[in-house]
Formats: C-alpha cells, structure tokens, sequence
C-alpha cells in the first residue's frame, strides 16, 4: 500500500485545530477520499457513528461507535467505512470529531515546563496509537463536543485539559506495541508543495503555468487536480490567501495601503481596496482601523 505523507497545517492554516464531520462516509476533505497517510500533525479522533475498519501504524482492526483514539506524529493510518457506507441508496452516516495538533508549536513549552512531563511522554507514547476508553473516554467527549464552538485561549485550555486527562488516565492502552514499519512506496504531498510556494510568493505575481510546474502537471492536469482537493478553483484559492495575508499586515504593520497592496502581490492600490471590500465587507481602512478600536 502507497503511503502519502502530507501536512495538515498547511491545509487549515491553524496549528491547533477541531472540527465535526458528518458524513457519508468517512474520509478526510482534505485528501478528497480515504488513502493510507501521514502527517506530522498529532490527531485524536472521536467516533461518533459509523464502523469499518482501521489502520494504525502496523495494526489493522475494526472502529464503532465510541471509540476514540490518539495518534502520534507521522504514523501512517487510515479510516475506511464499512462497505455498506459506499452503496448508492444508504442512508448511513459517518460522524466524527477530529483534533489537530502541530507538534512544533506546543512541544517547546512542552520541553521547559515540568508540569508538562507527563504530557510530553504521553505524546511520544502515541506513535503507538493510545486508545482511550472507559470514564476517560466519556470526560473527554465531553470536552471535545464544547471544544468544536470554542475559540483563542479557551481552544488551547481545553487541549491542554484533554492532554492532561490522556496523560494521567489508566482506562487506555497502546494499539500497536510493535516496532513501525514504514512502508517501502511513499509519495509525497503535491498539494503541500504548491500551498508553501504560494505562501512564500504572496507578494509576487503568480501565473497559474508556474504554480503547475511546481506540482509538475500540466495546467489542465493541475487546475483538476486542485479542484478535487479543495472544492475550489485555484484562482479563488489565490486571493483568500492574499486577503488572509493582507488581514495579518493591515493589524502588524503601519505602512500606507499602497505599500499593503504591494505585499500582497498587487500593483494597483484601488484593485486592491476593492478586491478586499469584496472579501471582507470592509475597506482596508475600515478594516484597519476596526482591529484598532477591537478590546485586547
């Protein structure tokens, strides 16, 4: 089996993320169907309805309803519904919640701070895959739920709570004690290469001929290839990314708009201003100084 080794982050833009996913069958959006994967990104996962049958890391067994489960940095897993999910007139759904967590934000605090030595084993215990049950099991359920409508600081809390109930908890245990065996045929993200050559050109013009050449396709091949993976062509994938950009310098930075806009890969100023009041309902200016006027 062919393992993809991709990157979540980049996908979502956030280095701590929960979502809720009701489905037809479960799968990861951002990889468009079911494949064996990796990530760097840690992923506690949450099975609310649905069953099939799982990989992680070198263990092949079945999910239902209830269980959850920890995965470590980097091992390969896959989530594949039951068949009966994949026929034409099934009423079934997948539902799940799923958390993501980017090892290179959180690990330096984990590193300096005692109190977060049991969380620091426990995430280098989960390249065994830690499945979680018992009153463990229902608490952080719990928390996940609130989790998936919370934001900023109560977000990070509420990981730190759940990291420290894994930790501590002993209704757990490792879903494989061998030593991982990573697959011979490995391919990478085409995808992650094109999001970080984006977002390092921001302030460049970019032709979609150079774009498709870092994914080495063809145009045609690439603008297919990109609206199976994110649901949207990649022109409109370009100017979010310039607008999410231009939103993070308009709050940092007290530069003049035109000089804005030229980061953001725009050599006409009034293009700009209304391609973000088209984006945010907000001229730059108004959009500047409404972060201004925003409590701390």
């Amino acid at each position: 089996m062919k393992l993809l080794q991709t990157e979540i982050t980049p996908f979502i833009n956030k280095s701590l993320h929960i979502e809720f996913r009701d489905q037809a069958y479960l799968y990861s959006p951002l990889h468009g169907r079911p494949c064996y994967h990796s990530h760097p990104e840690l992923e506690l996962v949450f099975i609310i309805e649905g069953y099939g049958k799982r990989i992680i890391g070198n263990n092949v067994s079945f999910y239902e309803p209830g269980d959850m489960v920890f995965i470590g940095s980097n091992v390969p897993h896959l989530w594949l519904s039951d068949p009966i999910f994949y026929e034409k007139d099934s009423n079934l759904h997948s539902k799940v919640i799923i958390m993501y967590i980017n090892p290179k934000i959180f690990e330096p605090m984990l590193a300096f701070v005692k109190e977060f030595d049991g969380v620091r084993d426990m995430f280098q215990q989960a390249s065994k895959g830690i499945n979680i049950f018992g009153k463990a099991k229902d608490a952080i359920s719990e928390k996940l739920i609130a989790l998936t409508s919370k934001t900023g600081f109560e977000k990070v809390i509420g990981l730190l709570q759940i990291m420290h109930l894994i930790s501590i908890s002993k209704d757990r245990n490792f879903i494989d004690n061998n030593e991982l065996i990573t697959p011979s045929v490995q391919y990478s993200d085409r995808l992650i290469d094109v999001f970080k050559f984006v977002n390092d050109n921001l302030h460049k013009a970019l032709s979609l001929k150079e774009v498709a050449e870092v994914a080495c396709m063809a145009i045609p091949s690439f603008c297919r290839f990109f609206k199976s993976r994110t649901n949207m062509k990649f022109s409109q994938y370009l100017v979010d990314a310039r607008m999410t950009h231009a939103c993070k310098l308009l709050m940092e930075l007290d530069k003049p708009i035109s000089e804005i806009a030229y980061m953001c890969g725009y050599n006409s100023g009034s293009h700009f201003c209304k391609v973000f009041k088209d984006h945010t309902n907000q001229s730059p200016f108004q959009y500047k100084c409404s972060m201004a006027k925003s409590p701390v």
